[in-house]
């Protein structure tokens, strides 16, 4: 198994340094898998439950499991570590989340990575205009996996509908990148498209144009006009 990061949010500097010392300790261990990163991606994130931001959306979105700290005596639950850290405890919480991300990290990473290669590989739809796409539905912490990019592109597709060219000039992407997470998103079902159908192309007088688009009265007598001219008209001849 690659090595799981642990990341920290709005905790106090000293107690920072002593989670980075404690780990420092625990590496003399074996099987210790963790490392101390002080930037996205995040598998685990060690916030202050007292903090505002605690609970927001966007703060729970930068990893896959959020632990927080709490306070002196708080009650026990899943996911919690009580001030003042200890050693013993801190060992335990990230084991217990260690094995909480083995049995859930395989199958999750192995469908991600399957959309993923179908993405890269999905033929490009026909283009019929400019088809543009909003989200449905805020995508899984597993499909964003905390990149700052994902979270900005799906923050903007939850606003409105865009193509691909559009969400690549105000996220600041590349179209590639665009493109590959439209695609994701897609084969995920979480976004619809939006898309005008072309108006139906006709021939007249060996062009192919498109179908106009003034009013039936108009239209009508454009065709009658040509049919004329043609020598269409039943009953009727035509005179150079």
């Amino acid at each position: 198994m690659p090595t799981l990061r642990l990341g920290a949010y709005h905790l106090p500097a000293a107690e920072v340094v002593l989670v980075q010392t404690l780990f420092r300790l625990f590496a003399h261990g074996n099987a210790f898998r963790w490392t101390f990163v002080a930037a996205p991606p995040y598998d685990a994130l060690l916030i202050d439950d007292a903090h505002s931001e605690s609970n927001s959306p966007r703060v729970l979105g930068l990893a896959r499991i959020v632990l927080r700290l709490t306070r002196m005596n708080a009650p026990d639950a899943p996911g919690t570590l009580q001030r003042p850290i200890r050693a013993d405890r801190l060992r335990d919480l990230l084991d217990h989340t260690e094995q909480a991300l083995m049995d859930t990290r395989p199958a999750a990473d192995s469908r991600i990575e399957q959309l993923g290669s179908l993405a890269g590989q999905a033929e490009p739809a026909p283009s019929l205009g400019a088809p543009r796409f909003k989200l449905r539905r805020w995508p899984p912490t597993v499909l964003l996996r905390g990149d700052p990019a994902r979270i900005r592109m799906a923050s903007l597709l939850s606003r409105r509908a865009l193509s691909t060219t559009e969400l690549a000039r105000i996220s600041g992407r590349s179209n590639e990148e665009s493109q590959a997470f439209l695609q994701l998103l897609q084969t995920t079902g979480l976004v619809n498209l939006h898309q005008e159908a072309p108006a139906p192309e006709v021939l007249v007088r060996g062009h192919i144009g498109k179908a106009p688009t003034h009013p039936r009265g108009f239209g009508h007598g454009l065709i009658a006009g040509i049919r004329r001219r043609l020598g269409m008209l039943t009953g009727g001849t035509h005179t150079p």
